[in-house]
């Protein structure tokens, strides 16, 4: 790579020997990538609802296929922007080493039992309390966030031939997926066995559908650009709506004190997530969200 690396950049390679049908190579990176932004979202959703993540190509050689990417954060709120001295530094350093830990433990097939699974999303979990800010709601990531992140990267891995790798460098340090990376997800979901966790945040979360009679309204609204059913509870607010004293238009948003609940048991590789709105506290309309807050944390 021609740049050096800063805190908010990492390196992605794909490393093989002799030639490779492109199509399969730069298929199997760009997938890769697919699951790295995935990882990213999530955990940057747990800390800013309101942010959008993107990567950014600079520099690409081949041979073998190395690529690096800058990390885009846009649409942070303003109080955050004036809370944090380096919003840019401490965000992008944060991904970086959150990418880090979970591919180091995916390279070493460190999780074997609930034990070292703790371990990886307590590192993690450390990692994100040092977040200064008191302007936001950091919330903790669990183990199954943990888990399905390590199996999405192992399954990734396994698709290389022998020889092969992915390689991630960082300034959080280095680290690489093969083909004989793998987790035992049956055995450690069952080990986990059934669990339920809450959450409870402000949320603004766009309008898809409503519901025009139910009292006990489930509507069809849009988290992290996917459609979830939210159970409002907020009786009061279901009155004044029913009785036309509130007016919603098509795409507006709505302001929640959100409530997240996710149920496992042995056998779901992913938690059932369900949602309710304890409160609604404001109707916001759609040029206020969409077209406000583009900050680039990390322009240079």
């Amino acid at each position: 790579m021609s740049k050096s690396t800063k805190d908010f950049d990492f390196e992605l390679d794909l490393i093989f020997s002799g030639q490779k049908n492109p199509v399969e190579a730069f298929g199997q990176i760009a997938k890769m990538y697919e699951k790295l932004l995935s990882i990213d979202q999530q955990i940057l959703y747990n800390i800013l609802p309101s942010a959008k993540l993107e990567y950014e190509l600079i520099d690409l050689e081949y041979s073998s296929i190395k690529s690096k990417v800058n990390q885009i954060l846009k649409s942070i709120p303003d109080d955050v922007l004036k809370d944090i001295l380096n919003p840019g530094k401490l965000f992008g350093h944060l991904l970086v080493f959150i990418k880090k830990r979970l591919i180091k433990a995916t390279e070493t097939n460190e999780v074997q039992s609930v034990e070292s699974l703790q371990k990886v999303t307590n590192d993690i979990n450390n990692e994100i309390r040092k977040l200064p800010s008191t302007t936001i709601i950091v919330l903790e990531i669990n183990n199954y966030i943990v888990l399905n992140a390590i199996n999405e990267l192992s399954i990734e891995g396994r698709k290389l031939k022998k020889e092969e790798y992915f390689e991630y460098k960082s300034k959080a340090g280095n680290a690489r997926i093969g083909n004989a990376s793998s987790v035992n997800m049956a055995k450690l979901l069952y080990e986990l066995g059934g669990q339920t966790l809450e959450q409870q945040r402000i949320e603004t979360l766009k309008v898809k559908t409503l519901d025009l009679l139910s009292d006990k309204a489930s509507w069809k609204l849009i988290r992290q650009g996917k459609q979830i059913e939210v159970k409002i509870l907020h009786k009061e607010w279901l009155d004044d709506y029913h009785n036309r004293k509130i007016i919603i238009q098509p795409n507006d948003y709505l302001k929640l004190d959100l409530k997240i609940t996710y149920t496992t048991n042995a056998n779901t590789l992913k938690p059932i997530v369900s949602y309710e709105a304890l409160k609604v506290l404001e109707v916001i309309p759609p040029d206020t969200i969409e077209g406000t807050n583009q900050n680039n944390l990390f322009d240079n």
